[in-house]
């Protein structure tokens, strides 16, 4: 897969994230998830899909068997196409064996783009369950995102 798409963030391209290479944080089949005057998206992704390069300037694991989960909060209450904001973020997978593994998220600023990123392992075909609890800046509510998804070597 080619990796020399321009990454469209609300209808606008944003060189930023185009040019880190990370796949942007977008809900998959469902709109993002609405927190007061916050949206947060979320991707998860084989991480195969960015260069060698990226996963080593992020620090993050590549291969067949490493997956990444992407997170980023919008703060829309000033119109729809929002400003990025920092959060605490923290989760886990679970596996159908009930095996629980915690994710270790690290903040990304490039330009005005603030997202998270957390490496994790999988085994082929696998799918995992994902629980990741969001808290956005200033908000003193949280929201646990839950999804899974079947990862492919």
């Amino acid at each position: 897969m080619s990796f020399a798409l321009l990454f469209l963030v609300w209808g606008m391209a944003n060189p930023v994230i185009a040019d880190s290479m990370i796949p942007e944080a977008r809900v998959m089949d469902q709109e993002p998830v609405q927190l007061g005057s916050y949206q947060i998206y979320f991707s998860a992704f084989n991480s195969t899909f960015i260069p060698p390069s990226v996963a080593e300037q992020y620090n993050l694991r590549r291969g067949g068997r490493y997956g990444i989960v992407n997170i980023a909060i919008r703060d829309v209450a000033a119109g729809d196409m929002g400003k990025a904001v920092t959060g605490r973020i923290s989760g886990h997978t679970m596996n159908l064996l009930t095996q629980k593994t915690n994710l270790q998220f690290s903040e990304v600023t490039e330009g005005s783009a603030i997202y998270y990123l957390a490496d994790f392992k999988f085994s082929d075909e696998e799918l995992l369950k994902f629980a990741i609890d969001v808290t956005p800046q200033g908000s003193s509510r949280s929201e646990t995102l839950r999804f899974e998804q079947t990862f492919y070597k």
